[in-house]
């Protein structure tokens, strides 16, 4: 009898290292590492010109993505420390900034933004995630008891029951942690934001030091001008062995995967060897920008077969600047951020450009006179201002026009170039930027 192949969507997360899922299913693959060996080598002051004088220009090409988006590829893992009473009996103190415990899963990321954001898989951080939020609802859950209770001095006792109750019973809170291009040294992390429809999370290091860390970062790149054949790079830490380096093309491109959550559409297919341990590591173009975030193989055998998936930068990059955006003004890192008050169709128009879907009331925006587009009940389009420089500066996308935001502050004066749909014409407005009430 013909033996049966069965076939299996694996994302690359490290988990139990034996455990898989049924066929064509996506699975959070994240292995429990405990110690692993590292080799130590010597450096010595020899220019790259040196090193490289004999390798081919197609090797050349490989090594300058390894150095130039390498310093930024993280080592993403997630652990449940030892519970109160059992750390008691455990005088060791936490090995490289890394507390023991229990491993929730490991994979790879990189680092975006200088202050240390970091982006990784939904699923290399997800039971972390999902833990964490358990305590916090049974947290709130427990606030909203006390505070039903009509009784000051019934709340009174009953909180400070179960306050002590808590701290000897609770379990300690799963963290995240992240350690940058093989540095001996555990970085603790928050999460920021997640988006699992997209298999994407953003992380931010936490900096306990009296000095400003800057970290090394890599810039995304556009998958949509990807061609079948294209070069690419992968940079990870398959089964726990940081720093990894491999090289492919482009398979195919517009591949459909299935996770846990959804569907994720238009990926990128390649043969660069990935595996478990990969998941939300960068995939990166010669140019050493990053073009998509691994997350998925096809295999037989848990580990690669030729056949990896990479969710395009094209869609990970907008969700990665908003949660990024967000958080920093949350946190009040970018309190004095200057707001315009439009919105912009993100989706294709028959005619090109960056063109404004609404314009908030008593915004800058609206003072300044910005037309955002209309859409009729008989369908027509009747188009109002397409922004086509800010600040003198030619936008061409929406995430160009983010990036030439970012920076602004309130009270700042801007110049804004508009095109009239309706009649081609150009002008130039001066915005005084506000604040998001």
């Amino acid at each position: 009898m013909m033996k049966m192949l069965r076939f299996f969507v694996v994302s690359l997360c490290l988990l139990e290292a034996n455990s898989f899922l049924s066929p064509s299913t996506v699975r959070t693959t994240t292995t429990t590492t405990t110690t692993s060996s590292r080799l130590v080598a010597s450096s010595f002051a020899i220019s790259t010109e040196e090193l490289e004088k004999n390798l081919t220009a197609s090797e050349k090409s490989v090594t300058g993505v390894v150095r130039k988006a390498g310093p930024s590829v993280a080592f993403v893992t997630s652990v449940w420390p030892q519970g109160r009473r059992r750390r008691r009996r455990t005088a060791a103190e936490p090995k490289n900034g890394l507390p023991s415990g229990r491993s929730l899963g490991t994979g790879s990321g990189f680092v975006v933004e200088a202050d240390g954001y970091v982006v990784t898989n939904y699923h290399v951080i997800e039971r972390a995630y999902q833990l964490q939020m358990m305590q916090t609802q049974s947290q709130e859950s427990v606030d909203d008891f006390l505070g039903n209770m009509t009784c000051q001095s019934s709340r009174d006792w009953m909180g400070a029951l179960l306050n002590s109750t808590s701290s000897t019973m609770q379990p300690a809170t799963p963290k995240v942690y992240c350690r940058i291009n093989s540095a001996s040294q555990y970085q603790p992390c928050r999460i920021v934001n997640v988006q699992p429809d997209l298999d994407v999370a953003v992380l931010k290091m936490i900096d306990n030091s009296t000095t400003t860390t800057t970290w090394d970062t890599v810039d995304f790149g556009c998958s949509g001008d990807l061609l079948v054949g294209q070069s690419l790079v992968a940079i990870g830490n398959p089964f726990g062995l940081d720093q990894t380096v491999t090289s492919g093309v482009v398979s195919a491109l517009n591949r459909e995967i299935s996770t846990s959550t959804s569907v994720i559409r238009n990926c990128i297919q390649t043969d660069a060897a990935i595996n478990p341990g990969n998941s939300g590591g960068p995939l990166l173009n010669l140019n050493g920008q990053v073009i998509g975030v691994n997350t998925a193989i096809v295999t037989t055998s848990g580990s690669n077969a030729g056949i990896g998936f990479a969710i395009p930068s094209d869609k990970v990059q907008p969700v990665v600047n908003d949660m990024v955006r967000s958080d920093r003004i949350s946190t009040g890192s970018r309190p004095d951020m200057g707001f315009l008050g439009v919105g912009i169709v993100k989706s294709p128009l028959s005619k090109p450009g960056i063109w404004i879907s609404a314009v908030q009331p008593q915004s800058p925006a609206d003072d300044a006179g910005l037309k955002p587009l209309q859409l009729l009940d008989n369908g027509r389009v009747i188009y109002g201002d397409a922004i086509s420089a800010v600040a003198g500066n030619f936008v061409e996308t929406y995430e160009d026009f983010l990036k030439q935001l970012d920076s602004r502050v309130q009270g700042e004066e801007l110049a804004l170039t508009l095109e009239d749909g309706e009649t081609g014409e150009k002008r130039v407005v001066y915005v005084k930027l506000g604040s998001k009430q």
